[in-house]
């Protein structure tokens, strides 16, 4: 039997369409909105708020599987992007995300690199759960711009 881990935040409905999200802990409350007309622009959206989740987990993946191997390649960044459109229903749903992560350092210096990008992947929480249902597009480059991983 597999253990359970549970996460848990509280949202609370500030104004219109503005939340306070408190994840306990210590953590300070973050503030979500949406975007005028709806809302106030005070805050990220939900869909960048699952974007920030994606990107956030495929960095600290990536990192991890790095460390792993003792190897260096700091700063990571990735960006993120979310394709929205209408679905059949014509209702408003997240298509697909595509997602670059860039190393901070070129690629050819990193001992173990086929390995790692084969790997890191696979452990990513957040991003495998999401690619379930919405198709997740991977870009990995590094600093100079040559692409060392693309996935879709």
């Amino acid at each position: 039997m597999t253990d359970i881990a549970q996460e848990t935040l509280t949202l609370l409905q500030v104004e219109n369409y503005r939340c306070s999200v408190n994840f306990g802990s210590g953590i300070l409350p973050l503030t979500v909105d949406e975007p005028a007309p709806l809302g106030g622009g005070q805050g990220p959206t939900p869909v960048q708020l699952l974007l920030a989740a994606v990107a956030n987990c495929l960095t600290d993946s990536l990192l991890f599987a790095l460390r792993k191997h003792k190897q260096e390649a700091e700063p990571l960044s990735c960006e993120a992007v979310a394709n929205v459109g209408r679905n059949t229903d014509n209702r408003l749903r997240v298509l697909s995300i595509d997602a670059t992560l860039t190393l901070g350092v070129a690629g050819a210096g990193i001992e173990h690199l086929p390995r790692i990008l084969d790997q890191f992947e696979g452990f990513c929480t957040v991003t495998r759960s999401v690619a379930q249902g919405i198709p997740v597009n991977l870009t990995v480059k590094d600093l100079n711009g040559t692409v060392l991983k693309h996935s879709s």
